[in-house]
């Protein structure tokens, strides 16, 4: 027999937790936590050296290469906050994420890291962003829209925030959730309170843009509407 084909993924638990590293999905006991782009990469960075210490300079090589130093350590604290606020930890009496002044973050839980292959073969599926005329194809992973000039979907307007809302592309899905945006993300007209799941069609708003998704299986499963746009 054939082994099942797809493709490797990283799997870490610890504790009562479990991080997807391929898709940047953090489950408590199954249940899906939200955590940021940054806070889940500088959690999969130390899960990578559990009981070793990871230098900020380490931390800022790898995840704010272009960051002028006061924007990097504002964003390190902010996403070592935030992702202490996910796991339920304390800076004070810490269980995963033990501070050392000056220097940088040890990762204190035992890791468990399994590699599985997906039980099926990996779809085709291809999303993309229609704004302004132009196609944005959307990466497997998270990708970023906001005013950020480093987001993937860069909208320059004061009604958007720097880093306002997410999608996170996996085998065969695209989800969407607002990152906690001023002005909110809506689909198809309806406030974004949760992940939610895109489909062929749907339109992304926020603030004054409004994007359009187009998702399909492969080349002979696009719609003629779906291409016409991207022509």
């Amino acid at each position: 027999m054939a082994p099942p084909s797809g493709p490797a993924l990283t799997v870490v638990r610890f504790g009562a937790f479990e991080a997807d590293l391929a898709t940047g999905e953090l489950r408590r006991k199954g249940v899906r936590i939200s955590l940021q782009e940054q806070p889940f990469q500088v959690m999969a960075l130390l899960v990578e050296r559990p009981g070793e210490l990871v230098t900020r300079e380490q931390i800022r090589q790898r995840i704010w290469p272009r960051a002028v130093f006061v924007d990097f350590e504002h964003g390190l604290n902010k996403a070592v906050s935030k992702l202490r606020r996910a796991l339920g930890d304390s800076a004070q009496n810490p269980r995963f994420v033990e501070t050392l002044a000056r220097r940088g973050y040890r990762f204190l839980a035992s890791v468990d890291r399994r590699e599985t292959t997906s039980a099926r073969p990996r779809r085709a599926a291809s999303f993309r962003l229609i704004w302004e005329g132009k196609a944005v194809p959307l990466a497997d992973g998270a990708s970023v829209i906001g005013r950020d000039p480093e987001a993937t979907v860069w909208v320059d307007a004061a009604s958007v925030s720097r880093r306002h809302a997410r999608i996170q592309v996996g085998v065969d899905e695209a989800i969407v959730e607002d990152l906690g945006s001023k002005n909110g993300t809506f689909v198809n007209g309806r406030r974004v309170e949760r992940p939610t799941a895109l489909s062929d069609g749907d339109e992304i708003r926020v603030g004054v843009a409004v994007l359009l998704v187009r998702a399909f299986i492969d080349a002979s499963t696009q719609t003629h509407g779906a291409k016409r746009e991207l022509e």
